[in-house]
C-alpha cells in the first residue's frame, strides 16, 4: 500500500549521506517528492528508521541538507522520508521539483558516481 503524501518525479542529483553530522557516503538520487527520496546506494547497510541527513550537490541549492529516516531498503538502492525539514527547507524543495527544468538530468551528478555509489572516507 503506498502512504506517499505527495507525487515522485524521476529525478537525478548528487547527493551526499550524512550520519552524525559527518559525511558517510556519496550518492545519487533517482526520484524525489517533497516527503523523501530514493537514492542509488547499493550495499549502503542503513538499517530501517536510522536518522541521516541528505544533502543535494550541483543543483543550484548549494548547502540544501535535509534531515531523513531510512524507511525501506532494496537492491535498487534506499527510500529514504524527510524529517522534520523547516518551511524555508520545504519551499526549497519544493521550488527544486517544481522548476521548469524539473525533468533534466544533470550530467554532472551521473559522471561524477560511477557504479552507482562510493564510500566518502
Amino acid at each position: 500500500m503506498e502512504h506517499r503524501c505527495s507525487v515522485r518525479k524521476p529525478f537525478e542529483f548528487q547527493l551526499l549521506i550524512y550520519k552524525n553530522g559527518l559525511p558517510v557516503q556519496s550518492s545519487v538520487s533517482r526520484n524525489l517528492g517533497l516527503g523523501g527520496v530514493f537514492i542509488r546506494a547499493g550495499g549502503s547497510g542503513w538499517r530501517k528508521n536510522e536518522r541521516l541527513e541528505v544533502e543535494f550537490l550541483g543543483c543550484g541549492k548549494a548547502g540544501m541538507r535535509l534531515p531523513a529516516m531510512v524507511v525501506h531498503q532494496s537492491a535498487h538502492g534506499v527510500g529514504l522520508m524527510f524529517d522534520g525539514i523547516s518551511g524555508e527547507q520545504r519551499r526549497a524543495l519544493r521550488g527544486l521539483l517544481f522548476s521548469a527544468d524539473h525533468d533534466r538530468k544533470s550530467p554532472a551528478s551521473a559522471a561524477s558516481v560511477v557504479g552507482g555509489s562510493r564510500a566518502v572516507a
